[in-house]
């Protein structure tokens, strides 16, 4: 998990410089809210395969056909099936972005949806890299390669930097060059996983038909999909619904997601991918007491990572977006707008992180169906909070919105996981983190006001290191390092 982690961090980091690069260029305007829905399908297939959807799918039946020797055959037959099928799927999307986009946006002036169907259509496309990059990450987390695959986010990152301060320079519009740099970083994703990928598939495969074991995988990744999918649709339902905002309103919504993702992207999804493999393997040989310790583990961590991380963020945020984003076309008023979004989605971080676990958990038993379900129940609560809230609150209530769908969704997990198998929740792990966390956040309150007196570089620069150090000091003395190391 530790070098998965590595990756995943490095990744995100680049995905903050990204994010302030484009707030300098673009700031919370027009042009980017036509972007951000342009790439909508793409980035929504990002997070249903690239966080570990497609793995989830693959892995049991893939790790099945390693026990028969047939391995390398099924990987070498699944890659194939993609060349052959994403050309198509490409060319389908980019021809129907006229039908699509305004359904995202339909808020929308003419001007503003004539360049979201535009930028649709050059960006579509990418969808063929993610998923391949996705495939392969796949195969690669089956074979213990962790960081390349966590890492291969981080180019299309690089891609999109240099899309926003070198390529938008020469376009016209200039967000077009934003996304001549995101095709081009999505290119490089799949390149940089091929080298260690091919002596992987090297079993010979006829093109067609398929692999048998295929079908499988598609029986598995038909109800993952729609399960990650419906998930995805909240940020459809906050989208069309920031449309008929103030110009901008898509944008704030994102970068505040920007940073509600960090340390999910970095924690929950590092945690739930080392998960995977341990709970497939646990499930397929009926081992349900070391099922049980790998979920309990994967419990206890999340709540470990996230809650401090959420507590942070909260007393932080609006020197923190100050930080990164308020400098170039962002504004002050950008950074009030985009703090009060991150408020509002925090309620559901560590909520999110657990959907991450309970989803992966209910794969490996072979119940995909259930995540599914949970999803689409969570999807309606979000859908009638955020007509109610959006009303009220703008932004902020979209956010709110899904931060409380979150818990909604992982409850329908959870509660029905722990019927079945039960005796993973550690009470008295969760009561020394609520104990650490609050001392963190309480000593950072203390020494806030001073810092504030020197600017964000100060509040967060010296801020974030003494939360950090504070919460370390405090999982120590209450003895909490041996349980999340799987110990006693």
């Amino acid at each position: 998990m530790a070098r998965g982690a590595v990756g995943t961090a490095l990744s995100r980091v680049l995905g903050l410089v990204r994010d302030g690069a484009i707030a300098y260029v673009f700031g919370a305007s027009a042009g980017y809210d036509a972007f951000l829905v342009a790439l909508y399908i793409p980035q929504a297939l990002r997070q249903v395969l690239g966080e570990g959807g497609l793995a989830a799918a693959f892995l049991p039946v893939y790790a099945r056909a390693q026990e028969r020797g047939e391995g390398e055959a099924l990987a070498r037959s699944a890659l194939l099936v993609l060349l052959i099928l994403l050309p198509a799927v490409c060319g389908l999307g980019a021809l129907l972005a006229p039908a699509y986009v305004p359904v995202l946006a339909a808020g929308f002036p003419p001007e503003t949806m004539a360049q979201g169907v535009a930028l649709a259509r050059w960006l579509f496309p990418l969808i063929g890299f993610i998923s391949l990059s996705a495939l392969a990450g796949g195969i690669l987390n089956a074979h213990g390669w962790f960081f390349l695959p966590a890492l291969a986010p981080a180019v299309l990152n690089v891609g999109m930097i240099a899309g926003a301060v070198a390529l938008a320079r020469l376009t016209q519009p200039p967000v077009l060059g934003l996304a001549l740099g995101a095709l081009a970083g999505g290119g490089a994703m799949v390149v940089l996983l091929l080298p260690p990928l091919r002596p992987l598939v090297r079993a010979p495969t006829r093109p067609w038909p398929p692999h048998p074991a295929l079908r499988e995988v598609g029986g598995r990744l038909l109800p993952l999909l729609g399960s990650f999918l419906v998930a995805e649709l909240n940020g459809l339902v906050d989208n069309r619904l920031a449309s008929y905002l103030a110009p901008g309103s898509i944008a704030t919504l994102q970068y505040a997601m920007r940073l509600f993702q960090l340390p999910l992207g970095i924690l929950a999804v590092s945690v739930s991918t080392a998960a995977l493999p341990q709970l497939s393997r646990r499930a397929a040989h009926g081992d349900q007491e070391g099922f049980r310790s790998a979920l309990s583990q994967g419990f206890s961590l999340t709540a470990a990572l996230l809650l401090p991380a959420t507590a942070g963020l909260l007393v932080l945020g609006t020197p923190t977006v100050a930080l990164l984003f308020e400098r170039g076309a962002f504004t002050a008023h950008d950074t009030a707008r985009t703090s009060a979004a991150l408020a509002g989605y925090l309620a559901g971080l560590w909520a999110y992180a657990l959907v991450y676990l309970f989803s992966r958990a209910w794969f490996a038993l072979g119940k995909p169906f259930r995540p599914l379900v949970a999803g689409a129940v969570a999807l309606g609560v979000n859908v009638g909070l955020n007509l109610w809230w959006v009303r009220i609150w703008g932004t902020f209530g979209l956010a709110l919105a899904t931060g409380i769908a979150g818990w909604v969704h992982a409850l329908l997990l959870g509660i029905p996981l722990l019927r079945r198998e039960g005796g993973w929740i550690s009470t008295s792990v969760l009561g020394k983190v609520a104990l650490a966390v609050g001392g963190m956040a309480g000593g950072i309150l203390l020494v806030r006001p001073l810092l504030a007196l020197h600017g964000p570089w100060v509040e967060v620069g010296a801020g974030v290191p003494l939360g950090l150090l504070l919460y370390g000091a405090l999982t120590w003395a209450l003895g909490l390092i041996p349980p999340l190391r799987g110990g006693r």
